[in-house]
Order: structure tokens, then C-alpha cells, then sequence
């Protein structure tokens, strides 16, 4: 920290790095369970443990209950040494009347990461406060990118050529537990593993052992919500005028922090009941068939059964805007339970970014700028499949174009910004109207179909004509849906007949 700010009142935002690829980083369901543990509120926890090493006299002068406690204490009492703003997006926001008292707790907090995860980095911002908080709230995120930017990604010192070494992590290997070696990140991930759940909850997911050992993460991530936040404090739009004052914007922001999650929380809440209900038609099981890893605000992440991902997915993204704003992309990635579960969890991001990349495209979005909820898929056959754009590049083309259709659309039951007539074209109603009559025909024909495809458009005019010759359909008339039949075709052997909670919706979508 800068020397002159030492004296002054300051603004700090804390943002922990690498957070979903430090989950993602083993194929063991204790250890990726148990680090969405410790990192679920890793900031406020940090802040805590340091106001209770203080004197207890002097830890009423920190505020860290910011669910709770007076949002305009720090403007009003200047005793007040430090108080948590609010927290959103994964980034804490806190007021320190000196920068000194600050540069302690950025230290603190830092240890405390690196003590509790091993090998998580903790970036930290600090700027000099003034009276307009529109002002410093665009100055520490422009901070927080600046030092992103040119912060290296620190980690641990690796094994020495004596040392045994942990085959994942390649961190030495420190701890034995059931005569199974473990490398520290491990131990902290395994001990911080609730005591009530079954170590073997992902194979409790899966469908079956062998070929039939898939799982699905899932990856949903809010749409525009820093856009939203510039719209709000900014003034822009009729709605809203610009927010300069600290008490004013403190109270703002904590209201839309709290609705945020409060709205993300709820509808991924609705989308477990939903998938409870489907589970007896995948697997009769007295465990549970899906596990949240992280609720946290607009960022969700989750694994499930194979079969439970494209229903889970469609009907959170069809019901996150039924009574409010707010819109969302999902991911998802298919993968053998063996596959890398890092990798598995950056497909599904990347899914989940090609999502938002068609939502963004202008001709799509809606009356007021909105963007609609898309999610994309992907089958993970391969360890290239991580690297999703330029895998698809080789893979899902033919000398007829690319044969595949997604990401899908999934049509809004509150229509408030006539979003469905815009993206008709990429409705998931297309992916329903195919399902049904691929899925009705001879499995052996279906993959035959699948095969043909891939081989081009002289392949697959002959196929279509076998099809239609032998009454499988009237293929040929709609040969252009080619690459609908492809994403169909694709996830035959995981798709439900049922499935579609927004059925009525997408009827009335037609």
C-alpha cells in the first residue's frame, strides 16, 4: 500500500483467485466437496477471525455482520474502524478509516488463504475514499482489473527431486490417512469434507458402472450483472438517477446484492425439487442424484446425474426471470467419471461463455438491451474437448458447414422484453420437435444417422433418402435442421422423454 494513503480512509475490495478450478482440480468427490467448503465464504470468515484476535473492546469498532448491522455506521461513528460493506460477485467491498489498520487485515487475509486452501491467491485493491461513491466504486473495480492484469498467479513450492510427490497436484506429499498418501491442499480439502455425507456421492449419481458412468457438471452464470450495477448506481435508463452518496449507495447495494442472491438461491432451490421429481425416472436410489458445489450469488456450479443436466439446466434458465429482472447462460459438460474433473469444469464454463457469446449478438437481444437465457452442451470424449472452441472447429464440421445447432434458447415464461419472437431460431422447441422422432426410430438407424452426418452432405442426402423410403420420417424436406438432428443425436442415450417443466410455455412459444 502506498505510503500517503496510511493515514487516510480507504476503500479495499477483495477478490480470491482460481476459486473453481482449486474445486475442480481432483477427481475425488471428498476433496472437490470439501474445498467448496472452504472457499463458500472464505473473506468473511478471514475478516471474522481477525476481529476476534483483537481486544474485545476494541472489536465492536469492526463491523463485519453486514447482513445486519446499521449500514451508515461507519459514516456517522467515527470510532468505527472498519466495516464490511457489502459483498457481490465474489468480491468484498470494505471501508477502513485508516489505510495502516487496512495493510494489517490485507496481511491477515492473505495468510489466512493461503493457510486454510494452501495454494489460492488473494488480490487486493485499495484506493483512497471520497465523498462520491459512484466515483470510487468505478475507480477500485478499473484497480481490481489493473492488478489482475499484472498479478502473477503465486503457488507453492513444488517437490524437491528427492520428494514424493502427489500425482494431481504435483505438490509434496505431507499426510497419510488410510495408508493413501495426500499433499497438504489435499489434507485441507478432505478435512473440511461435511462429517454427515458419503464420500461416494458422485458414485451414487452415475446411471451405472462401465459405459455407464457419466456425470454432468453444470455450470449458470447471470447475464450483464455488472451492467445492471453501472445501470442502477450510474443513473442511466428513466429509472434511475446517479448515486454520489455513501449512505445512499450502501444501502442500494446491498439491497441488489441481497436480491441477487436471494433470486439465484430460490430458483436453484425450485430446480433441486425438480430434479427430485425426475429422479425415479433415471434411477431407483435412496441418494440424491445431483450435488451443489457453489451457490454463490449469480455464479452457480453443480453435478449431477447425466440425465438430470439438460432438464436441470432448461428449467432454472426458463424460471430465473418469472418474477424478476434478471437473466442467465448455462454450461454443460458430459464426461466419463474418470475424465479430469478440471477438465470437465472448464468445458462447462466455455459452454457457458459460447452461450452467452450468442445471447450478446445484437440482432438478439431485446427491447431494452436484455439478453435471453442460452445454454450449450458438450460431450466429453476427449481431453482436447478442454479446449471447446477450437475442438469444435475440427470435430463438428463437414464439407456441408458445421452440423451443430446449440447453444438453445430457452424461451422466457415473463415475456417483458419479447425475447422469444427474437430468438426463435435458437429456441431448445427445435431441439423438442426432433427428439421425439429421432428417439423413435431404431437405435441402430439413429446412430447410423448420427455417423452419417459427420461425413457430409453427400452421405447424408442418401441416408435421409434410406430413412424416408423405409417411413422413418420426412427428413429430407427439413434437411436443413441437419445440425439439430446432430445435437439430438449426440445426447440420444441421455435425453428423458419427459423432462420439459416449461412445456406450457414453449407451446405457447410456437
Amino acid at each position: 500500500m502506498r505510503e500517503e494513503l496510511l493515514d487516510k480512509e480507504v476503500l479495499a475490495m477483495y477478490d480470491v483467485r482460481g476459486i473453481q478450478s482449486y474445486i475442480f482440480k481432483t477427481n475425488k468427490a471428498k476433496e472437490i466437496i470439501g474445498a467448496s467448503v472452504l472457499v463458500a465464504n472464505i473473506i468473511t470468515d478471514g475478516l471474522e477471525k481477525y476481529k476476534k484476535e483483537l481486544d474485545t473492546a476494541e472489536q465492536s469498532h469492526y463491523m463485519t455482520d453486514w447482513h445486519n448491522d446499521d449500514p451508515t455506521a461507519f459514516l456517522k461513528d467515527l470510532s468505527i474502524e472498519m466495516q464490511v460493506m457489502f459483498i457481490g460477485g465474489g468480491n468484498a467491498y470494505v471501508l477502513f478509516r485508516h489505510g495502516a489498520v487496512c495493510q494489517k487485515v490485507n496481511r491477515f487475509l492473505a495468510k489466512h488463504v493461503l493457510d486454510e486452501t494452501y495454494s489460492l491467491n488473494l488480490a487486493v485493491a485499495v484506493i483512497e475514499k471520497t465523498e462520491s461513491y459512484n466515483k470510487d466504486y468505478n475507480h477500485i473495480n478499473d484497480e481490481m482489473r489493473r492488478i489482475k492484469a499484472y498479478m502473477p498467479l503465486a503457488q507453492p513450492v513444488g517437490a524437491m527431486p528427492f520428494m514424493a510427490v502427489d500425482s494431481i497436484t504435483g505438490y509434496p506429499i505431507t499426510y497419510m490417512e488410510n495408508n493413501k498418501y495426500y499433499c497438504t491442499e489435499s489434507k485441507l480439502k478432505r478435512q473440511a469434507f461435511p462429517k454427515d455425507e458419503r464420500e461416494k456421492v458422485f458414485d451414487d449419481m452415475v446411471t451405472g458402472k462401465g459405459d455407464n458412468s457419466l456425470l454432468a457438471v453444470c455450470h449458470i452464470d447471470g447475464n450483464s450483472m455488472g451492467k445492471r450495477i453501472k445501470k442502477i448506481m450510474g443513473g442511466e435508463g428513466k429509472k434511475h438517477k446517479v448515486i454520489e452518496y455513501y449512505g445512499e449507495a450502501i444501502l442500494t447495494m446491498r439491497s441488489l446484492s441481497k436480491e441477487i442472491a436471494d433470486t439465484f438461491r430460490h430458483t436453484f432451490d425450485k430446480m433441486t425439487e425438480y430434479m427430485e421429481r425426475l429422479s425415479p425416472e433415471v434411477k431407483k436410489t435412496q441418494h440424491k442424484l445431483y450435488r451443489e458445489i457453489i451457490v454463490a450469488g449469480d455464479d452457480i456450479t453443480f453435478v449431477c446425474n447425466p440425465k438430470l443436466a439438460i432438464p436441470a439446466v432448461r428449467y432454472f434458465l426458463g424460471n430465473i426471470g418469472n418474477d424478476s429482472e434478471y437473466s442467465a447462460c448455462g454450461g454443460i459438460a458430459f464426461f466419463n467419471s474418470h475424465f479430469p474433473f478440471s477438465d470437465a469444469y472448464q468445458v462447462a464454463e466455455e459452454c457457458c461463455g459460447s452461450a452467452k457469446k450468442r445471447a450478446k449478438q445484437k440482432e438478439n437481444h431485446g427491447v431494452d438491451d436484455e439478453i435471453g437465457n442460452f445454454f450449450d452442451y458438450q460431450m466429453c470424449s476427449n481431453i482436447r474437448a478442454a479446449n471447446l472452441s477450437a475442438y469444435r472447429d475440427r470435430q463438428y464440421c463437414s464439407d456441408a458447414g458445421s452440423f451443430m445447432a446449440r447453444p438453445y434458447y430457452v424461451p422466457a415464461k415473463n415475456d417483458r422484453y419479447r425475447l422469444n419472437q427474437k430468438n426463435q431460431r435458437y429456441s431448445i422447441c427445435r431441439f423438442d420437435e426432433w427428439k421425439g422422432q429421432i428417439l423413435s426410430m431404431p437405435r441402430s438407424k439413429a446412430k447410423q444417422l448420427r455417423d452419417v452426418i459427420t461425413m457430409g452432405k453427400n452421405a447424408m442426402d442418401e441416408y435421409v433418402s434410406f430413412l424416408e423410403s423405409r417411413g422413418y420420417g420426412s427428413y429430407r424436406a427439413n434437411i436443413d435442421q441437419y445440425p439439430v438432428w446432430y445435437d439430438v443425436l449426440e445426447v440420444m442415450d441421455l435425453v428423458m422423454e419427459g423432462g420439459n417443466e416449461n412445456e406450457d410455455n414453449d407451446q405457447a412459444f410456437k
